[in-house]
């Protein structure tokens, strides 16, 4: 049996299509950005991008190989898991899925790098509510009937839903996102550090980067715990999903009000990156908007989506603090001159 699974683009969706087309072309330019990083002695990105690839490789083939909660729809190249025998009797999975993780985080990474929060905590969370911004309008689109990028096993015990979107699928962005970027953040001195502190190419990139990423995965498992253990005790999932997002809100609002991001432009990797995917995105919720012949409360929270994917990107521009802490800054420099 073939562990390639290739079909007709045309006889998919343009919806799939387009997304094959989005992966695909912001993963060569996180390839390429972190290439270009390395090479002019920031390994960061670098180290980023292989932590991300092992986070989402054991994130996706774990829960393939012990959880069987969705089946998944047909994309132009997609992996015949099936065909592996630890992985008889799951589904075949898009192409687009080893490199997903990579791009998301590397998106994120940037918002969260250019925030100017100097807490890692808080920087962390308010990338985890980014991680939810970033994952409403591709959740929900995939659920959708006239899509159907996948199709969720109503019986799985865990699974509430709104708008299509699992409220578990949301917890897990917002926790597990939080924690892959603290991560990131809490060994940036041994990647990018005093020169004394930083570790050698290879264990950063051999040792550390997979560390990094296997730490953040059971940190998320110990952080989802409330959710999992509620909903098995029958309490409505929303209850605990809006006591996150509220603890989540209490803590970004502050963080980015007293948020200090460097003077200047928006780096224009991540303004590429976060407008070419405001660009797919919108075009799909327009061919929503047309099918369903009006708005919706399911297009108005893609919609909402994209817009906080926009806003957060472009936070350099508009920070609240950033004015303050540019007088701070030149009136240093006067006491200086």
């Amino acid at each position: 049996m073939n562990l390639l699974i290739f079909n007709d683009p045309f006889d998919l969706s343009w919806q799939a299509n387009l997304y094959d087309v989005l992966m695909l072309s912001i993963f060569v330019t996180v390839v390429v950005h972190a290439i270009v990083q390395w090479r002019r002695g920031t390994r960061t990105w670098m180290f980023l991008l292989i932590a991300s690839f092992v986070y989402g490789q054991v994130i996706e083939l774990g829960g393939m190989a012990t959880l069987n909660m969705y089946q998944q729809g047909d994309f132009a190249v997609m992996l015949n898991y099936p065909a592996i025998p630890l992985f008889e009797g799951t589904t075949a999975m898009p192409f687009y899925v080893t490199i997903f993780y990579p791009v998301i985080f590397a998106i994120g990474f940037k918002v969260v790098d250019a925030l100017g929060i100097a807490s890692r905590i808080k920087a962390a969370i308010t990338g985890g509510l980014f991680m939810v911004l970033l994952d409403a309008p591709y959740s929900i689109e995939g659920g959708l009937r006239h899509v159907v990028w996948w199709t969720y096993d109503p019986d799985f015990k865990l699974f509430e839903f709104w708008l299509g979107w699992p409220l578990l699928e949301l917890t897990w962005q917002a926790i597990w996102g939080a924690a892959f970027y603290y991560f990131m953040l809490r060994h940036i001195p041994r990647v990018d550090g005093p020169v004394e502190e930083r570790v050698g190419n290879g264990r950063l990139l051999a040792v550390q980067a997979p560390l990094a990423a296997l730490s953040a995965i059971a940190v998320g498992l110990v952080a989802m715990s409330p959710i999992t253990i509620t909903s098995l005790l029958g309490i409505p999932q929303w209850i605990v999903v809006s006591l996150l997002m509220i603890g989540y809100v209490a803590v970004v609002v502050p963080a980015m009000r007293g948020a200090t991001p460097p003077r200047g432009s928006v780096d224009p990797w991540l303004m590429g990156w976060a407008v070419w995917f405001a660009v797919a995105f919108g075009a799909m919720v327009i061919g929503n908007l047309v099918y369903e012949n009006g708005m919706t409360l399911y297009l108005t929270v893609q919609t909402l989506g994209i817009v906080g994917v926009l806003a957060l990107a472009t936070f350099p521009l508009w920070a609240p603090g950033r004015a303050t802490a540019d007088a701070r800054r030149e009136t240093a420099a006067a006491s200086r001159s």
